[in-house]
């Protein structure tokens, strides 16, 4: 064969093979295809499959030392799912027995607008000594639940407006009920839970350190807005502490407030003529906590600015700028010491272990993207660790955390990312394309590498244990799927 022939052949050979590899990394990306499955068990079996229909929040597996729950939603009403005789109508713990032929209450204002004002009805189940999860109680609204570390108490955050007659001091946030008997019987709290937090009780994401003391927050009062009940020098930070559950809360105050405006970006980058307002005065802003032990605690509260990049081509550029509370507990109370801020921090996600080490998602950089990194406790410095994974590897692609699903076991990590991959112009006739695709991932190295998980990327994880390093997981929603089975993987 000539020499030039034999060129043209290979030539050919190696585009083709290239442009199939190509193509499969794409398809086997988007469509999910592979993954590992260490140490896979069944966690238990629901009895209607419907039992774990997932939605992007609120749903899912809570596996505490005393049992594990299952919370589900879907549109319509609580009769669509057969319940036992002892399963609890909590609607009824809120407002009573009513007439049935009467328009029910509690899909109100929050809750008619998550679901497009249509009925939703959510469904906890707990797991029984025999592997199945039973009904034990549904309310007309999304709820979220949450467990104080030894399983005692069980706290149901929820979307259900609270009864008109039963506001003391003005509260109005919506219905938290509370079970100190795994179920069996629920109580509504009438002065909320963390009421000044949130008035959307789901929309909390409290943290307990220990089984009693727990934190919850929501944004800093700012430069220009502090509230009434602020006064000089004790502008609220958004957080708040209980030593009793939550029964009694107390807010935490600075001297000053911890955000900064847009005229303090705008000042750091004077060459950015143009920001985006969307965001309003403060940008997008992140309020993470952690508890490092009985008398020291800090406070970080993020914030990030988009403006339009100097140079009039590329990505929009990001502003980031972290502002760190310390706060150490005198007589009984806990108090800012120090404030100290990071013109070039954001982080987007917080973990934390019971052997006391804590990583993060953070972004140093000017185009939003993060990366997994380590905190040095001691130090409060950021090791970085790798890039978030992404489902296209080795393919150049923007990565960015799923719905908050970021988790840290005791020798592992876990994170769910969405992934975008922009094909070569030449592919799409020289227009801007790109291809979007899921995946979950672990690693047992602190992020130095990562492995696919087989678990689908969009819904796919319902809970983790993080003592046990186990990610609970189910085949398909409930809706589209007839495995009953939940299941779990070991991370090791």
């Amino acid at each position: 064969m000539p020499r030039s022939k034999l060129f043209t052949t290979l030539f050919v050979a190696i585009t083709v093979c290239a442009g199939l590899w190509y193509m499969w990394m794409i398809t086997r990306a988007k469509l999910e295809w592979g993954g590992a499955s260490p140490d896979q068990q069944q966690v238990g079996a629901v009895q209607d499959t419907r039992q774990r229909a997932a939605t992007q929040y609120c749903t899912g597996v809570v596996a505490t030392p005393q049992g594990t729950w299952l919370v589900a939603r879907m549109e319509g009403e609580a009769g669509q799912l057969e319940a036992a005789a002892d399963s609890v109508d909590l609607d009824t713990v809120a407002y009573g027995k009513r007439d049935e032929d009467l328009e029910p209450e509690g899909s109100g204002t929050f809750a008619g607008l998550l679901s497009g004002g249509g009925k939703e009805t959510s469904f906890i189940s707990r797991l029984d000594a025999q592997g199945r999860f039973q009904l034990v109680a549904h309310v007309s609204a999304a709820a979220c639940l949450v467990a104080s570390p030894d399983g005692s108490s069980v706290f149901l955050l929820t979307g259900l407006d609270r009864p008109e007659a039963a506001s003391p001091d003005g509260v109005g946030q919506t219905v938290v009920f509370r079970s100190d008997d795994q179920g069996k019987r629920w109580t509504w709290l009438a002065n909320g839970w963390f009421p000044e937090a949130d008035q959307l009780a789901w929309n909390l994401e409290p943290y307990f350190h220990g089984s009693d003391e727990v934190w919850a927050w929501g944004k800093p009062s700012g430069v220009d807005e502090e509230s009434d009940e602020d006064t000089p020098g004790a502008i609220s930070t958004g957080v708040y502490y209980s030593a009793n559950r939550g029964m009694n809360s107390t807010p935490i105050v600075a001297a000053e407030s911890l955000l900064v405006t847009a005229e303090y970006v705008q000042v750091k980058r004077p060459d950015v003529t143009q920001w985006r307002t969307g965001d309003g005065t403060y940008g997008e802003t992140r309020t993470h906590v952690i508890q490092l032990d009985a008398q020291r605690a800090y406070i970080w509260v993020s914030q990030r600015f988009w403006g339009s990049n100097p140079d009039g081509e590329g990505d929009n550029v990001a502003f980031n700028v972290t502002t760190r509370a310390q706060l150490q507990r005198k007589a009984a109370l806990w108090q800012v010491v120090d404030v100290q801020r990071d013109d070039s921090l954001f982080i987007d996600a917080l973990a934390h272990n019971d052997a006391g080490r804590v990583v993060g998602l953070i972004d140093q950089g000017d185009h939003g993207q993060d990366v997994v990194a380590e905190l040095d406790t001691k130090a409060l410095s950021w090791r970085p660790l790798s890039d978030l994974p992404s489902v296209f590897d080795p393919l150049a692609s923007d990565t960015r955390l799923r719905e908050g699903n970021f988790y840290l076991g005791q020798n592992s990590l876990l994170i769910n990312t969405s992934s975008e991959h922009r094909p070569p112009r030449w592919l799409y006739w020289w227009s801007d394309a790109s291809i979007s695709a899921n995946g979950v991932f672990y690693s047992t190295d602190w992020g130095h590498s990562w492995q696919r998980l087989a678990i689908d990327g969009y819904l796919g994880i319902l809970g983790f244990q993080p003592s046990e390093d186990r990610v609970i997981w189910a085949k398909g929603n409930g809706y589209d799927n007839n495995d009953g089975g939940i299941y779990s993987y070991g991370l090791h």
